[in-house]
């Protein structure tokens, strides 16, 4: 029996994963605000809508590498397209505000808002020392406040152009991963506030979506380089990172499709998360596992 059931959810997964159903052509002059996109995934992705027509801010502290991604966008997409950028710090809650204004401004409007930035964290055990509870201050403020400060200012914009909030969270917001306590727990507060908005939407029938996206690991240059400064050459090994790009792909697919969720890698965090649910001991002991191989 419970062969067969099995059977049928793996059939099932399977399917949802295959289907795809993406219309790029339905990008072609939405106006996209993209936080964190200097670098990795959120670059990754200015070139991607730069390519399917949108209109594109993006925004991240350094200005010089901003200024390259928008130039790179032009080559992407349309030469005569709209590309600008915004540098601004986003541990500073006052400057989320302003983001947002000075985005609408330039783009007339709003669409789909993309949270991606993040502050990494060092691996490193909680044990309630000054440094951890710094830490952690600066990882909430930047990881988890400023989306939701993001989120309200972009959301009068969003419900006029019944539009779309991308929100881009890891397995580590779903699953608690040792030693990254702290980034860990600024991912499932992610979760938790945007999984009740969407539900607050859909009460007041407000017709934009909230999508979720569980990522897995990525090989971006600031975690790989983060992983071997540690020492930790084993993780980069054992669960072989996919590309930004890609990434970045199937993260816009979620969001053109409205999904509640999308997962990628999809074999390499879907697994994990059924894994959780139906053998939540297991899957702690795994990843336990994980990190114990660590040097």
């Amino acid at each position: 029996m419970w062969k067969k059931v099995v059977a049928v959810l793996i059939g099932i997964l399977v399917g949802i994963w295959l289907f795809d159903d993406f219309d790029q052509s339905t990008l072609k002059g939405k106006r996209v605000l993209i936080t964190g996109a200097s670098t990795g995934i959120g670059e990754q992705m200015a070139y991607h809508y730069a390519q399917m027509g949108a209109k594109i801010v993006v925004t991240a502290r350094r200005e010089q590498r901003l200024k390259e991604v928008v130039a790179k966008c032009r080559e992407a997409g349309d030469a005569d397209g709209q590309y600008e950028y915004i540098a601004a710090d986003m541990s500073d809650m006052a400057s989320t505000l302003t983001v947002v204004q000075d985005a609408v401004n330039k783009l007339g409007g709003l669409d789909i808002l993309v949270l991606n930035h993040i502050t990494l964290i060092p691996l490193t055990p909680w044990n309630g020392s000054r440094e951890n509870l710094t830490l952690l201050d600066n990882v909430i403020n930047i990881n988890f406040r400023a989306y939701i400060h993001l989120a309200s200012h972009a959301l009068p914009h969003i419900e006029k152009s019944h539009g779309s909030i991308i929100v881009v969270s890891s397995y580590a917001g779903k699953v608690g991963q040792p030693f990254l306590t702290e980034y860990s727990a600024s991912k499932f507060a992610l979760d938790g506030f945007f999984s009740s908005l969407r539900q607050e939407m859909k009460i007041k029938n407000c017709d934009i979506s909230i999508t979720l996206c569980i990522i897995g690991f990525i090989g971006t240059e600031n975690s790989i380089h983060q992983l071997e400064e540690a020492g930790q050459q084993f993780l980069i090994d054992f669960l072989k990172p996919a590309s930004p790009s890609d990434a970045a792909l199937a993260i816009i697919k979620g969001g053109v499709k409205r999904a509640r969720e999308m997962y990628f890698p999809y074999f390499q965090v879907k697994p994990i998360l059924l894994l959780k649910e139906w053998f939540p001991e297991l899957c702690d002991f795994i990843n336990r596992w994980v990190y114990t191989q660590m040097p």
